[in-house]
């Protein structure tokens, strides 16, 4: 995980490495094909868990509206997605482009314990048909983890461009350390499926009408709302 320092010192650099991690094949290999959609594997020397991908060539919304869901409104809707997920908030916005977001999720199964993730994420614009967007798990003293919990150290980003046709396609990269015991040869076994799951969630969720015909995450079932009020300290400077 990084700091908040450490985000302001990197933060460029990590924005191109994602992108060309995103964009190229490079040291990537072929791990499945499921439902026409490659996933990807890759390994780094900093952690057993690898860094997955995929790419969407067809969402049924245009590219800003997608960069909407996932970047501003993710804590409303990402339950449709991500089963596991239980809630979650903003916990400050730094820029108009970079904010830290707050999750939980509860697995529901015995003798696991509940995850939660505090992350950066921020973006940038690279051209009129294209959005780039990356997040990394981030140390907050302000934001420590809740009895019960692991935190997932997390490294992921998206890539979305527009489609001529009005649609668009979504790329994923994605690297999930779990914490507490869980064995990183697991969740490198399990993720095709996992991701698999995702991505079917995601397009269906564009299919339906997005937010327009989805509910938002009410208040009274969003259990990171107890941790709300320390979203109100200041970070360094």
């Amino acid at each position: 995980m990084i700091t908040i320092n450490d985000w302001r010192i990197h933060k460029e650099k990590w924005l191109d490495t994602d992108l060309t991690l995103m964009t190229s094949d490079d040291g990537w290999r072929k791990r499945s094909t499921k439902k026409d959609i490659p996933i990807w594997q890759r390994s780094f020397a900093d952690d057993k868990n690898d860094l997955f991908r995929w790419r969407l060539p067809r969402v049924a919304a245009p590219h800003h509206e997608v960069f909407e869901v996932f970047v501003h409104k993710m804590v409303d809707y990402h339950q449709y997605w991500t089963a596991e997920y239980s809630g979650g908030f903003r916990v400050q916005e730094i820029d108009e482009n970079a904010q830290i977001i707050y999750q939980q999720f509860s697995p529901n199964v015995p003798f696991i314990a509940k995850r939660d993730l505090l992350y950066v994420q921020w973006s940038r614009q690279l051209a009129d048909n294209l959005i780039q967007t990356s997040f990394r798990s981030i140390i907050l003293d302000t934001m420590p983890v809740p009895a019960g919990f692991e935190r997932i150290d997390w490294w992921g980003g998206h890539l979305f461009e527009a489609n001529a046709d009005g649609t668009s396609q979504l790329v994923l990269i994605d690297r999930e350390n779990q914490g507490g015991r869980f064995p990183a040869f697991i969740m490198n076994l399990i993720m095709p499926n996992y991701l698999t799951h995702q991505f079917d969630s995601i397009v269906r969720f564009f299919e339906k009408g997005g937010t327009a015909s989805h509910d938002k995450l009410p208040d009274a079932k969003n259990t990171a709302l107890n941790l709300k009020s320390l979203s109100n300290q200041f970070l360094p400077s």
